[in-house]
């Protein structure tokens, strides 16, 4: 999308209500409404910042697209191919990264990438035929690229886009990912330690807060997570940080669908490990408290939790 000047469009726009402004979506949503805003009718725009949204549907992407990775040692690497309109092609390195890697892997049965990048530099060799996409835009959690933005490359890098020595490759994770909390006075709490090849490690993270302990939560059979602790908090962890996980909606069902930077990193710091976790099976509702002849739609917000009704506070 881009303002009305960028298409063209510089007349005055057939109405002078504006609803919304600073909209931000992911992708994900089903309606405009379940997007940040700053809330309706908040603004100070003028008629030529008014929004104009282009649709197009380039190759008619459906699930399940058909995907391999080819010139690997094994099934679970490769150069990345995709098949479009019947005719197998790659996809270029251009913004490629282990979100996006992590999604194909997952469209291949496996759980997430451990390493994506060019062919080249992952000892693949470069493909030939069309190279169907450009700009893959993933958030991580998708279970296909279908989900993902693809963007069409703009002029100054058409060279790099129909290049192949710019294929895009990715190896892909075999093993299952397993979560535990550790040194805590009830085992739904503790330090969290994942399993990954072969070793119990802490999770290594500059931005750990509820939404990555509610996934791991998750990962442990309870509803959400009551509370994330800060590094340290349940004692020092041994052996290698098992991920470097800063990005986590919290509506994820594993850790591996989190944007991360990879596994097997280590930490610049004892503050950026050791984190903790304590989890809940509470369950919750959400009740309006209205003033006498309101309408039922407004009120106070409450939330029913650890068998009481309480408000929710905004500092």
């Amino acid at each position: 999308s881009q303002s009305l000047d960028f298409y063209g469009f510089n007349g005055i726009s057939s109405s002078n209500v504006r609803w919304l402004n600073n909209v931000q979506c992911n992708g994900k949503e089903t309606n405009i409404t379940e997007c940040l805003h700053d809330g309706w009718f908040e603004h100070s725009c003028q008629y030529n910042q008014d929004i104009v949204v282009k649709c197009f549907d380039p190759y008619t992407l459906k699930s399940p697209i058909p995907i391999r990775l080819v010139d690997g040692s094994h099934s679970a690497e490769g150069r990345v191919e995709v098949n479009v309109k019947g005719e197998w092609g790659t996809i270029s390195y251009f913004s490629w990264d282990i979100r996006d890697a992590s999604v194909v892997c997952r469209m291949l049965g496996y759980q997430f990438a451990i390493q994506a990048g060019r062919v080249s530099s992952l000892g693949f060799g470069s493909g030939s035929g069309p190279i169907w996409f450009g700009y893959l835009n993933c958030h991580g959690s998708e279970r296909s690229i279908a989900d993902c933005s693809i963007y069409t490359p703009s002029l100054y890098t058409q060279y790099y886009y129909h290049s192949h020595y710019y294929d895009a490759g990715v190896v892909c994770y075999t093993e299952t990912i397993k979560a535990r909390l550790i040194g805590g006075s009830q085992p739904n709490e503790g330090r969290v330690e994942l399993y990954y090849n072969n070793a119990w490690g802490s999770v290594c993270s500059n931005s750990w807060d509820i939404r990555e302990a509610n996934v791991i939560c998750k990962m442990l059979g309870y509803s959400f997570a009551k509370r994330a602790w800060g590094a340290g908090q349940f004692g020092e962890g041994s052996g290698t940080t098992s991920g470097y996980l800063p990005e986590c909606s919290g509506t994820e069902s594993s850790i591996t669908e989190c944007s991360h930077s990879g596994w097997g990193t280590s930490c610049s710091s004892s503050v950026y490990r050791d984190f903790g976790a304590e989890c809940t099976n509470q369950t919750t509702s959400v009740r309006l408290i209205t003033a006498d002849g309101a309408s039922s739609n407004e009120g106070r917000l409450e939330l029913y939790y650890n068998n009481t009704w309480g408000t929710v506070c905004d500092e």
